[in-house]
């Protein structure tokens, strides 16, 4: 299923990070007629948690703006690099920082939309994508917590794999929790020592 487009930027707080000059004036410039919330700063007077209330951060890369952020409150926000200079250092800064778009040197008003459509909306499938990792990261540790469990019933209970995945699974569903932590339970990790030690719990 596709995923829409994000196309209006009004009322998104954008952070500049920029040196006074006619570029910074056409960017602030622009932004505003866009409808986003523009608030300047020279890299020597912000404070390394500012970031939190910005939506959206456009730094100058060629003048090590970005250095006075913190790494983690970057990867947070959508990022767009202002570039003037090949020189590969730089731009190895700009690949760290992972700039979801950039505008290059001088600024002009053109293109400054189509940066800041591309950052937003890779910067949001991006964070979708960390999501799903994250969410089938977690799907696949619960599986190895059951799977433990269940080669542990079947050794100490003399279960089969069947009755032992069935028991934890009832025991799951009786308790209202999930199997994962009725797995961590059987495990010895909660308060649930197994099978083996009531009777009634056993698989016939």
């Amino acid at each position: 299923m596709s995923r829409s487009i994000l196309k209006n930027f009004r009322g998104l707080r954008a952070l500049v990070i920029m040196a006074p000059d006619a570029g910074r004036d056409t960017l602030e410039r622009t932004l505003g007629k866009l409808g986003l919330e523009v608030i300047i700063a020279e890299s020597p007077a912000l404070p390394t948690d500012s970031t939190d209330i910005f939506d959206v951060v456009l730094f100058d890369a060629d003048d090590g703006a970005d250095t006075c952020m913190d790494a983690h409150v970057m990867r947070e926000r959508p990022l767009i690099a202002i570039i003037g200079s090949e020189a590969p250092s730089r731009l190895a800064r700009v690949i760290r920082h992972r700039a979801a778009s950039h505008i290059l040197k001088p600024v002009r008003s053109a293109g400054i939309f189509t940066a800041l459509l591309l950052a937003v909306n890779e910067h949001a499938a991006r964070m979708r994508h960390e999501q799903e990792m994250l969410a089938l990261r977690r799907r696949l540790a619960g599986r190895r917590v059951v799977m433990k469990a269940v080669l542990q019933l079947m050794t100490l209970c003399g279960l089969s794999e069947e009755d032992a995945y069935e028991w934890l699974r009832r025991e799951a569903m009786e308790r209202r929790i999930p199997m994962e932590d009725m797995a961590r339970h059987a495990l010895g990790d909660g308060p649930h020592p197994g099978p083996q030690k009531t009777r009634a719990s056993r698989p016939e």
